[in-house]
């Protein structure tokens, strides 16, 4: 995000230790388009960040994980390792470069990968806190009581 932010400051196209970005493609901006670019993939980075975060909360009900949690997760993941792949191989097929910011999406795709299914595996928090997580009942299977 600080790369963006630096980009969108001087009104660049590009990221730092991204591909080569060349001059004909100002052409397709308007004036102050290029910094407002920049300016919403910070954003975008920083959505991503506050998705993370929020993996960290301590939310209950599988729905509500699902839904508010692991699916974003994911879908970051996913552009994570299409923006890899995209990088590495137009940087080792083509002479655009891009290398050094592609392996910084492989590092990312994994570092999600690993953040999403340590989320998916984690224990839901219980329903009632007065009732530990290993001591969940159903009203098939009443509670032991204790002594």
């Amino acid at each position: 995000m600080a790369s963006k932010i630096h980009f969108a400051l001087e009104g660049r196209l590009g990221i730092t230790g991204g591909p080569h970005v060349p001059p004909e493609s100002y052409r397709s901006f308007g004036p102050g388009e290029v910094a407002a670019a920049q300016w919403a993939n910070a954003a975008a980075g920083l959505v991503v960040v506050g998705i993370l975060l929020a993996g960290r909360l301590p939310l209950r009900g599988r729905r509500s994980r699902l839904v508010l949690l692991v699916l974003p997760h994911w879908a970051c993941t996913a552009v994570a390792v299409v923006g890899a792949v995209g990088m590495l191989g137009g940087a080792l097929l083509t002479d655009r470069g891009g290398a050094l910011f592609g392996g910084y999406c492989a590092v990312w795709a994994a570092l999600l990968f690993l953040a999403t299914r340590d989320l998916r595996h984690r224990a839901p928090q219980p329903s009632r806190p007065d009732v530990p997580v290993g001591r969940r009942t159903s009203r098939h299977c009443p509670a032991p009581r204790d002594l």
